[in-house]
Order: structure tokens, then C-alpha cells, then sequence
């Protein structure tokens, strides 16, 4: 099904896209790419989307309207089961419409800048509780170190797991989304709130999921102000207090060390 829509005010298009999915299979992973001008390696995703060995899959992507030729490429690729081109709000507004569309009983975002070792076979052999958010790891580009390793409570605080790593349950969408507030760490503050979640679990598995472009994209490039002056306040609710004390005393002992290198900065300099 080819989608095609217009503003209300009929000026811009909207949408193009399509929508190969039919009859009542649900897959057990939605595999999500959300993109913007990615022509340049979307092409390198998609293709190790397609090498899988496990194929029990659907594949979505969700552009923000690109200028380059991102849209042409999608037009071309047999293997997108839905894909559409249209004005968002950015990053986390575009997987927020994913989850909307998505069928399948786990979701996984990979960046159109990221590429899937041959995993997802692995990955599902771990599945056997919907409520259950699974992570494993990933490795990213140019360096020879793995992220990897399980997320406890003070972990979290003061790191994220990687997107390219987690498998959703489908199901926590109903209840979240991603918050449009943070335009860079959404995913953080998201995985902050399921953790405080009573109704799903974190479970760490020993797979190398993908690989993780840390050289230019746009968590590895931006900041969001926005994330780090609510931080504290998230860590609050959503960790058991003992975690938010070691945070916030932490932050004042480096605030401090700050200091005093920028002290020793100007005794040393005169």
C-alpha cells in the first residue's frame, strides 16, 4: 500500500511511504531505523538488516522528510515491510511514531548509521518473558573495547545503556513513550523510568548486538541541556534514594576537584 497525505493546509507534502504488511503474522522483532539525510550509510544498515540468519522480523523505517536521496534509496529497497517520509519533531517524535506502527512482540531501534552483527537469532533465544527488557552489547566503531556488561541502579545513573542494544517489549509502549523534552538523551530518561517501572524487568545477555557509530552521531556530537539540568531530579524518581545521595555527592565532589585544579591553574601561572 502506497501512503500519500498532505498538510491541512494542502502547501507542504507530508507523507510518501509504504506499507507491505499484510495478513495476521506478528513478528517477533520490530526493527526500527529512524533517519535524516542518511543516504550516505543507511545503505550499510540495511544491508546487514537483510544478511540476518533470523528472519522473524519486519523492518521500519521512519524518515523526517530527507533532501538528499534517502527517500529514492527507501523507494527501491524490496525488504522495507513499512517505511514512511514525513515532518517530525525529531530523533525521539520519529521512534515515537514507530512504536505506533510496530507489530512485533519486541522492539529494537538501530541508528541509519549503525550496522547488526549477525545477532538477532542469539537475541531471541533469550526471549521467554514479555515483560522482560533484554540488553546486550555492542561495539563501537573504532575502538577494540566492547560496551557491554549488565545496568545496575548506580550504573544507570550515571551512564546509559545503549540503544542499539535493547530489545522493548512492545507492550511498555502502550504505557511510555520517549519524551520530545530531551532532543538528544530521551532514550535515557526513558530507560530511567522503566527501570522505576514495577512491571518490567532488566535482563543483561551475553550478545554483541550491533555496532555503534560513536564517532559522529548525534549523542556522540550534541548535548542536551535540557537532560542534564533535569537529571537529578529523574535520578530522584525513579531510583531508590540511596542512589540519588550518591549521585548528588558525587556531582558536589567534582564541582569541588573543579575548583581546585582551577585554583592551582592560576598559583601555578603567576
Amino acid at each position: 500500500m502506497t501512503l500519500n497525505f498532505r498538510c491541512p493546509d494542502n502547501t507542504v507534502t507530508a507523507t510518501r511511504g509504504r506499507d507491505t504488511r499484510l495478513g495476521a503474522h506478528v513478528p517477533l522483532i520490530s526493527i526500527v531505523i529512524v533517519v535524516l539525510n542518511g543516504s550516505g550509510t543507511i545503505s550499510r544498515a540495511l544491508d546487514s538488516i537483510k544478511s540476518q540468519a533470523f528472519r522473524d522480523f519486519e523492518l521500519i523505517i521512519i524518515d523526517g522528510m530527507s533532501t538528499d536521496n534517502t527517500v529514492e534509496l527507501l523507494c527501491r529497497e524490496p525488504s522495507i515491510d513499512y517505511w514512511v517520509s514525513e515532518q517530525d519533531q525529531g530523533i525521539y517524535d520519529a521512534m515515537n511514531k514507530a512504536v505506533a506502527v510496530a507489530r512485533g512482540k519486541w522492539v529494537y531501534f538501530l541508528g541509519a548509521d549503525d550496522t547488526l552483527c549477525d545477532s538477532l537469532g542469539a537475541v531471541a533465544e533469550h526471549f521467554d518473558d514479555e515483560w522482560t527488557i533484554y540488553y546486550g552489547n555492542v561495539h563501537p566503531t573504532g575502538s577494540r573495547k566492547i560496551y557491554n556488561g549488565p545496568f545496575g541502579p548506580w550504573r544507570l545513573s550515571r551512564h546509559n545503556i545503549c540503544s542499539q542494544a535493547i530489545f522493548y517489549p512492545r507492550s511498555l509502549f502502550e504505557s511510555q513513550r520517549f519524551s520530545l523534552q530531551y532532543p538528544v538523551l530521551a532514550d535515557w530518561e526513558f530507560n530511567l523510568r522503566c527501570y522505576s517501572n514495577p512491571c518490567y524487568n532488566f535482563q543483561h545477555i551475553p550478545v554483541t548486538v550491533a555496532n555503534f557509530n560513536n564517532a559522529d552521531g548525534v549523542s556522540s556530537t550534541r548535548s542536551d541541556e535540557q537532560f542534564q539540568h533535569d537529571r537529578s531530579n529523574i535520578i530522584r524518581e525513579c531510583l531508590p534514594p540511596a542512589y540519588y545521595v550518591l549521585h548528588r555527592l558525587t556531582r558536589i565532589a567534582r564541582v569541588a576537584i573543579d575548583r581546585l585544579k582551577g585554583k592551582l591553574r592560576v598559583l601555578t601561572s603567576v
